[in-house]
């Protein structure tokens, strides 16, 4: 994948941020890994300065507040007048199963351009629901996608990969380098994956590396821009691909885990 330059600033697809990590559903290979993971979200003022950081040498067309479940929040209005006011990237668009966007307030709903509603079939979202979402996003100019999801793809191995030659394979084949950028607690990743996995899966794998260092670019970095196109435009997979499938998993139909012992 090469990139090109406009005003010393990288132009890509997209950048999200995980503003929380936990979720109201706890769908199967979550990609990033959400019903293992403790109850977190992102500080708007620690947000802000990575943002403006990063904004010096990335021009992505869409800035994507994701999660878990961005609708759990506190406050999201915050983090979504943190965003503008960083100057990232014109349209500013939320991912969202629904089942809390339906009564988010207006504040929400004004600050945003673009809506992506997931509707999974192991936990559809009610059509009065669908309908409200739809109205509301109309009222406020948002442009809304309805995504139906009635598969998942395996994310996660059984076991990680042991053939150097599996590992290339995996970041050769899979998409998410290219779509799913992420910007989280002080670093940029290529993918939404190496924040999360050690801490899901490193008390199982002991020679795991700390997978959130060595496969991030950190944003108080010298040379920032340099880094970033080489981190881009690299050919070598990261160590997270070791314990991930990429776009090789299975798809099997989608399905929700089940809620923890009390």
């Amino acid at each position: 994948m090469r990139y090109e330059l406009h005003d010393d600033r990288i132009l890509t697809w997209s950048l999200e941020s995980h503003v929380t990590t936990h979720c109201n559903l706890r769908c199967v290979q979550c990609c990033p890994l959400s019903p293992h993971l403790p109850t977190w979200a992102v500080v708007p003022s620690a947000l802000g300065e990575d943002l403006r950081r990063l904004a010096r040498v990335l021009r992505p067309n869409v800035f994507k507040l994701t999660g878990g479940e961005p609708f759990l929040h506190p406050d999201l209005p915050a983090v979504l007048d943190t965003v503008r006011a960083s100057g990232i990237s014109e349209q500013v668009s939320v991912t969202t199963n629904g089942f809390l966007a339906q009564s988010a307030p207006d504040a929400v709903y004004e600050r945003l351009d673009r809506m992506t509603l997931s509707v999974y079939s192991s936990a559809p979202l009610p059509e009065r629901s669908i309908q409200r979402i739809t109205e509301r996003c109309e009222q406020h100019g948002v442009y809304l996608t309805v995504k139906r999801v009635d598969t998942f793809q395996q994310l996660t191995p059984d076991t990680p990969h042991t053939e150097d030659s599996a590992v290339r394979d995996v970041y050769a084949r899979c998409w998410l380098k290219v779509r799913c950028h992420l910007i989280h607690a002080g670093h940029f990743y290529v993918c939404t994956r190496p924040p999360h996995v050690a801490t899901v899966l490193g008390a199982k794998h002991p020679e795991m590396p700390a997978l959130a260092e060595v496969d991030g670019v950190p944003l108080d970095a010298p040379d920032l821009l340099e880094r970033m196109l080489t981190y881009l435009e690299r050919d070598t997979p990261l160590a997270t691909c070791r314990y991930c499938l990429g776009a090789s998993g299975a798809w099997l139909p989608h399905a929700q885990l089940p809620r923890p012992r009390a």
